[in-house]
């Protein structure tokens, strides 16, 4: 295998290093740094595609390695971030059940990916790298920011509703919107350019609090996606 075959891999190993590093991080109650860790892996799991597409890589072995980086970036990292800023305020067995489906959810669709790759422009059911980002960014709102062990029988039907929500999702085969781009062309990549532009502008607004509008309309631009 030529030099060239390993440069997206070694991305790609990037990127399940920045997940297992914001692992530890969590254990050590230092949300910033996992926060870091995961934008990093979403940086690297960009690029390894970009890099193996324009050098025109196509391996087996690399596509695994992608999926199993993916697992621990945007299936085990979210998850336990989801359950250490659960157990704060829930009980322990519903907050490892929740992280759980999520987990399991993000397992089955890269399984899924790996096994059976998409031949379209566009994903089926909900990518975990913007799970992950849905996780971090809501668990940052001011929804979260005053939990406490009492907390009201509302949030606590949110938050199962937003772990089954995003577990389903994964594991559907709803049409999303992708965001690797193959080209830079406007006319195929026009959704992508308008999720990147609203994210960017939302967040400069709004900072974390935009995932209230982002995570709807993600779905909403995703069901404009022709079958």
């Amino acid at each position: 295998m030529r030099l060239k075959d390993h440069s997206a891999n070694a991305i790609t190993l990037l990127n399940a290093i920045f997940g297992f590093l914001g692992c530890i991080a969590l254990t050590q109650s230092r949300f910033d740094l996992a926060l870091a860790a995961i934008i990093f892996a979403a940086i690297a799991d960009f690029l390894d595609g970009f890099v193996a597409r324009m050098l025109k890589i196509n391996s087996v072995y690399g596509n695994f390695l992608d999926s199993m980086a993916d697992l621990v970036s945007f299936g085990v990292l979210p998850s336990l971030w989801w359950y250490f800023t659960l157990s704060s305020s829930l009980s322990q067995p519903l907050s490892i059940a929740l992280s759980l489906f999520l987990f399991v959810g993000a397992l089955l669709r890269l399984v899924r990916f790996s096994v059976y790759p998409s031949s379209t422009n566009h994903f089926e059911g909900l990518p975990s790298p913007a799970m992950a980002l849905f996780v971090v960014l809501i668990t940052r709102t001011d929804l979260f920011s005053d939990m406490s062990y009492f907390t009201p029988m509302w949030f606590k039907r949110a938050v199962v509703v937003l772990s089954v929500l995003f577990a389903l999702w994964m594991v559907s085969k709803l049409p999303t919107v992708s965001m690797k781009f193959k080209g830079f062309g406007f006319k195929e990549n026009s959704l992508r350019y308008l999720v990147i532009l609203s994210a960017l502008i939302g967040l400069f607004i709004l900072r974390e609090a935009f995932v209230l509008i982002l995570l709807p309309a993600y779905a909403i631009l995703s069901l404009l996606i022709k079958r």
